[in-house]
């Protein structure tokens, strides 16, 4: 098999070298100068490459990672199909304006009276990310690639080749790349953009169908009318969801057809953090392999829930120290202070500052109404829940109704709810039992090794009170039950299965003591929720 594989590597090698054309793989066509637009009959295209050689032409896309940077790849030319020799350099020379006007990406200058021609640049975006970074680091003031223009040998695509380094330095710009081959000038947008939207065409092909994305300030989960009175969509444009988030530590485009929520765990908070219930302390809840957010998932089909700076079992309580993931002003929180903010003065605050929890601080299309006093689009944030620790009984949990884009906390009194079950396991000697609302009916639910016990009751219930308080942040509306029309509030009565229920339910007979316990939102919680103003 090894000789045979030699055999037709050196085939191959040996067909371009007499000049037979390559399989189509993708290659990347050189655009119009003047109208920017692909020139599908060129004879000289670019191919990408892996540092392994491997032709990546068909799936790469920039991103970036805080701990390693953006990743290297290299760019072949072709000449009718055959490997080239070209000189090049990094088209950065033209300084587009920096303003963010919603309208267009960046990196298009489009013609006027003084410049009657379009300009493409090599992109300059604000921070390495969406929600990293910002608009004065170096980032915004150098390009976002970085292009060595002196060709390296390399084998790439099973043959000997001249290919020159491109590193990514954000998350998703375009490099716009000028070459010469066989004394003939081209220009080159890396990845291929063919609608000059600062979208790839092999990203909009599947989250974009049907040209649903064609400037990139386009939000298609937001609903029927963008900016009315009662948006269902999240508000962070496609082109911004394409460029992506950096979440806990790595980079996650998110897909713009679906409503995105951010969500950042402060614990502990209130008394000694080594008694954090959700992480770092003696004893961490779940202790059942699953996390405090389990059940939030439910709330948006598509795990379109997105952990900020969140490491499980540990506490999270400051923003890292050189990757903040959203802007964080929380400096603490107790039941005599209430919240307090940094008021970027060197001072605390009791009052948030406007900017508090923002996830889109680098967007290049900030939806909604622009905030005159912070020079950008409209704030979206994600949501806090804070982890306390003050003994006591009521209540469990508190928020703030509204939306992530509202003034709102969520708060969820650890040790209470402990207290609270330990004092409903107290009322009997009867086994244990849990069950979980599934499939329209309550199943049973146990340990690995088919056992329920004390832990495994409180990991159940934190999990339906995490998952509970912060779905009051996402405006869900009070629900008439029952055959009278009792309203509970921004609840549903107890026992209907839903983690928006009043309360967890118990039930006590000759045989056990079990508790019947929520995992899943139901359909209206799902359709009727809110992740913007």
């Amino acid at each position: 098999m090894k000789r045979h594989t030699w055999v037709m590597q050196t085939l191959l090698a040996l067909m371009v070298l007499a000049g037979v054309k390559l399989a189509d793989a993708g290659v990347i066509y050189p655009v119009s100068p003047t109208t920017g637009q692909p020139d599908r009959n060129a004879a000289v295209t670019i191919s990408l490459f892996n540092q392994f050689g491997g032709d990546i032409t068909d799936t790469w896309l920039p991103t970036w990672e805080p701990a390693t940077g953006g990743p290297t790849i290299y760019i072949g030319f072709n000449f009718q199909g055959t490997p080239a020799a070209a000189i090049v350099s990094l088209k950065a020379d033209v300084p587009l304006p920096a303003t963010l006007d919603g309208l267009t990406n960046p990196f298009v200058k489009a013609p006027s009276a003084t410049v009657p021609l379009l300009v493409l640049a090599t992109s300059r975006y604000p921070g390495p990310c969406t929600n990293v970074g910002s608009a004065t680091d170096p980032g915004y003031a150098d390009p976002d690639y970085v292009l060595n223009a002196t060709a390296e040998s390399r084998v790439a695509g099973g043959v000997q080749r001249d290919l020159f380094a491109l590193t990514s330095q954000d998350c998703g710009g375009i490099a716009v790349i000028r070459a010469t081959v066989n004394g003939q000038p081209y220009l080159f947008t890396v990845p291929q953009d063919s609608n000059l939207n600062g979208i790839p065409d092999i990203w909009e092909s599947r989250f974009c169908p049907g040209n649903s994305c064609p400037v990139g300030n386009e939000d298609a989960d937001v609903g029927p009318v963008l900016g009315s009175p009662t948006p269902t969509g999240d508000g962070i444009a496609a082109f911004d969801e394409y460029r992506g988030f950096i979440v806990s530590g790595h980079h996650v485009s998110t897909d713009p057809r679906q409503r995105d929520l951010f969500v950042r765990l402060v614990n502990p908070q209130c008394g000694d953090p080594a008694n954090s219930l959700l992480g770092g302390g003696t004893t961490t809840f779940p202790d059942d392999g699953s996390t405090a957010f389990d059940n939030l998932v439910s709330l948006v089909p598509g795990s379109q829930i997105h952990l900020l700076e969140y490491n499980p079992g540990h506490t999270n309580t400051a923003p890292l120290a050189t990757n903040p993931e959203w802007v964080d002003r929380f400096v603490s929180f107790s039941q005599q202070t209430g919240f307090l903010y940094s008021n970027g003065l060197g001072s605390t605050t009791p009052t948030p500052p406007a900017d508090d929890r923002r996830i889109n601080a680098n967007a290049v299309f900030p939806l909604g109404t622009a905030n005159p006093t912070l020079g950008g689009g409209a704030i979206h944030r994600g949501l806090r829940i804070t982890e306390c620790l003050e003994p006591g009984t009521d209540p469990l949990g508190t928020t703030g109704l509204g939306s992530p884009d509202g003034p709102d906390n969520s708060l969820v009194y650890t040790q209470r709810i402990v207290n609270y079950i330990d004092g409903l396991i107290a009322a009997s000697t009867k086994p244990l039992k849990v069950f979980a609302f599934e499939g329209g009916a309550w199943v049973a639910k146990t340990k690995a090794d088919g056992t329920v016990d004390r832990n495994f009751v409180i990991s159940q219930a934190l999990k339906f009170y995490v998952a509970h308080e912060l779905a009051h942040s996402t405006r869900l509306t009070p629900t008439p039950e029952g055959t009278n029309k009792v309203t509970y509030g921004y609840h549903h009565a107890p026992g209907t299965g839903s983690v928006m229920d009043q309360t967890i339910v118990q039930k006590i007979d000759s045989k056990s003591n079990a508790f019947y316990i929520p995992s899943l939102y139901n359909g209206n919680d799902q359709s009727s929720y809110k992740t913007r103003d």
